[in-house]
């Protein structure tokens, strides 16, 4: 079993953060020409000043070195939400996946720096993600290489389902979502769940799923 969540905009503001060559950190946003920080910002696939490698490869590469100098948080513990402690303390984090609309699909111990990228119409100019918009994102669920007879659990709101489903196009495997889009909600190669149409449906959902009060 695997299980996927989308990410959250409420992040701790103590997570870590990549840096320049020269020292100066980075804030990753979608768009840093509308960006009104003071700080430097980027997107992921940026260019790094001073390298031939973009900033996602750079966090690649700062993931496999085996230290963590800039305290860059897990993605698991990287937003404030609770039930994010509580899927990974209940089913472990290489069984947690984290759907970023900033890096894509990672696992919830893969190292990440504070960003500030989201899918929801309510994210600043700067932050919001387009559809159009060119991003590598990772894919570590289709990485980890998933068996024929594991089930993957989507929670997350409509505004992820179009990178989710890019992502898990080539996953071949029993693949449920739980959504808040009305009972009569389909999409094809899923079993689609109904559960709430509130606001963070998801985190009540997910919560739920833990306690086995929800179907499976």
């Amino acid at each position: 079993m695997k299980i996927v969540i989308q990410c959250a905009g409420r992040k701790f503001e103590n997570a870590g953060r990549l840096a320049t060559l020269s020292g100066e950190k980075v804030l990753f946003v979608a768009h840093p020409e509308k960006c009104t920080h003071q700080e430097k910002c980027c997107r992921p696939d940026d260019r790094r000043e001073g390298t031939v490698s973009t900033w996602r490869d750079y966090l690649k590469f700062y993931n496999q070195q085996g230290s963590n100098l800039n305290n860059l948080f897990p993605a698991g513990e990287l937003y404030k939400p609770p039930i994010y402690k509580a899927l990974v303390d209940k089913y472990g984090p290489t069984n947690i996946f984290i759907l970023s609309a900033g890096w894509g699909l990672v696992r919830a111990d893969y190292l990440l720096p504070y960003y500030d990228i989201t899918f929801s119409n309510q994210g600043k100019p700067y932050s919001k993600r387009h559809p159009r918009d060119q991003f590598r994102d990772f894919n570590q669920l289709s990485d980890c290489g998933i068996h024929s007879d594991e089930t993957i659990f989507f929670f997350g709101g409509q505004d992820y389902l179009p990178l989710y489903r890019h992502l898990m196009q080539n996953i071949i495997t029993r693949k449920v979502i739980y959504h808040s889009q009305g009972s009569a909600f389909q999409l094809p190669g899923y079993e689609c769940i109904h559960y709430g149409s509130y606001t963070n449906w998801h985190y009540a959902c997910a919560q739920d799923f833990i306690a086995d009060q929800i179907p499976k």
